[in-house]
């Protein structure tokens, strides 16, 4: 079956997160649901520090994704929707354990949006959101 997230290896720059959401997936459709909440947590804050270098190009600092979310929110560079999802999916691994499947699914989903939404929006992409389809053995 194809992966969802084929789409990140036409940009560059994206490869390790394409890598990542491919295990995640795999994880998914083998009810590893813990292993993919703890996926997703790193994806997202991968993710949380590509949006900063991008958005804040002259930060001079190092930061970790925490801060980075924080920065995201407190400059008001991404609407409430975005800073709400990546604070959704950077949770996810909080708690692997308490995860099950309609959660595991719903952060898959969410994070298919997320990186479809960063690729068109900062890559020149030109991807469609709702071709998401995934199905467990």
């Amino acid at each position: 079956m194809a992966s969802n997230f084929a789409f990140l290896k036409s940009y560059h720059g994206m490869h390790k997160l394409h890598h990542l959401s491919h295990m995640a997936e795999k994880a998914y459709r083998n009810g590893q649901f813990a292993t993919e909440a703890l996926l997703i947590s790193e994806i997202s804050g991968r993710l949380i520090r590509k949006l900063v270098k991008q958005e804040l190009p002259n930060l001079n600092h190092p930061f970790n994704s925490e801060d980075g979310l924080i920065m995201l929110q407190t400059t008001q560079l991404l609407n409430d929707e975005l800073i709400m999802l990546l604070t959704q999916l950077r949770a996810a691994g909080r708690h692997p354990k308490r995860i099950d499947a309609a959660f595991a699914y719903q952060v898959m989903v969410k994070l298919h949006y997320l990186l479809i939404w960063y690729v068109n929006h900062y890559l020149d992409g030109h991807e469609e959101p709702g071709h998401f389809k995934l199905h467990r053995h």
